[in-house]
């Protein structure tokens, strides 16, 4: 990566605000692996820190990317989370079918969040351009 274009993606990166949201009012909007999100929560705890915040949908706080993290959250009796709040209209937020080309139905993943019947596994990826990293010891979201 040129120096230019690390620069552009740390600039995108630091424009979003991470916060600790309580894992009680986050939404899925899609099923897990429990056998993953297993291994992830045992990773999280040996190590002690939570290293990659969640992405959230803001206005309803649905779960876009961190599924598996927040069965972690629950499984290591977490109280709250780091998120970063995003919009469907974000233009640094891509989101794609895991399995097949063409636009997404925003509204189905809302939909999904709202009804408490998550999507199946894997339907749908959010990836941010940039995703910011951090650092919080797990005993301050407990």
């Amino acid at each position: 990566m040129s120096e230019e274009n690390a620069l552009s993606r740390s600039k995108r990166a630091s424009s979003y605000t991470i916060v600790k949201i309580p894992v009680c009012q986050l939404r899925p909007t899609e099923e897990i692996n429990f056998e993953r999100a297993r291994t992830l929560a045992k990773m999280i705890a040996k190590r002690g820190l939570w290293t990659r915040p969640m992405l959230v949908e803001h206005r309803h706080l649905l779960i876009m990317d961190g599924h598996h993290r927040y069965s972690c959250a629950t499984e290591l009796s977490l109280s709250s989370v780091p998120c970063i709040l995003l919009s469907y209209d974000d233009p640094n937020l891509h989101v794609t079918y895991w399995s097949e080309p063409g636009p997404v139905a925003v509204d189905r993943i809302i939909q999904a969040g709202l009804s408490g019947v998550p999507l199946s596994y894997k339907t749908i990826r959010h990836k941010l351009v940039a995703l910011p990293s951090c650092s919080v010891d797990l005993d301050d979201l407990r």
